[in-house]
C-alpha cells in the first residue's frame, strides 16, 4: 500500500464525490432558477407598460448579474436557456425596451 499524504485514495474518492454532489446541487438550483425566470415572464405578460415591468426587470437584472458572473468570470457551463437568456439581457437598458413587447406577446420564449 502506498503512503502518501498527497495520494489518499479515501480523502481523493471524499473530494470527487463532494464535487459530484455540488454538481447535482448546481443542476437543481438551475432548474430552479429557470422556473423563476418563466414566471418573471409571465408577470410581465400581464403588466401593461415598461413602468409595471420595472420591478421584474430590475429582478431580471440581478438574476442576469450572478449568471454572467457564473459564466464569463468563472467559465462554468450553464444550461442553454440560461445561457441565451445571459447573453440577451447583457445590457438591461437597452434589453428591456427590445424584449418587452417580444415577452408580451410570445415572441421571445424562455
Amino acid at each position: 500500500m502506498l503512503e502518501n499524504i498527497f495520494l489518499n485514495r479515501d480523502e481523493i474518492e471524499t473530494e470527487l464525490n463532494n464535487m459530484q454532489e455540488i454538481l447535482h446541487s448546481f443542476e437543481s438550483k438551475f432548474s430552479l432558477l429557470s422556473q423563476k425566470i418563466a414566471y418573471i415572464f409571465d408577470e410581465i405578460k400581464t403588466c401593461n407598460t415598461l413602468e409595471e415591468a420595472h420591478i421584474f426587470f430590475e429582478t431580471l437584472d440581478k438574476i442576469h448579474i450572478g449568471l454572467a458572473c457564473l459564466l464569463f468570470k468563472y467559465q462554468i457551463k450553464i444550461p442553454y436557456r440560461l445561457e441565451r437568456f445571459t447573453k440577451d439581457f447583457d445590457n438591461l437598458e437597452e434589453a428591456k425596451y427590445i424584449y418587452f413587447e417580444k415577452i408580451k406577446n410570445g415572441e421571445y420564449k424562455f
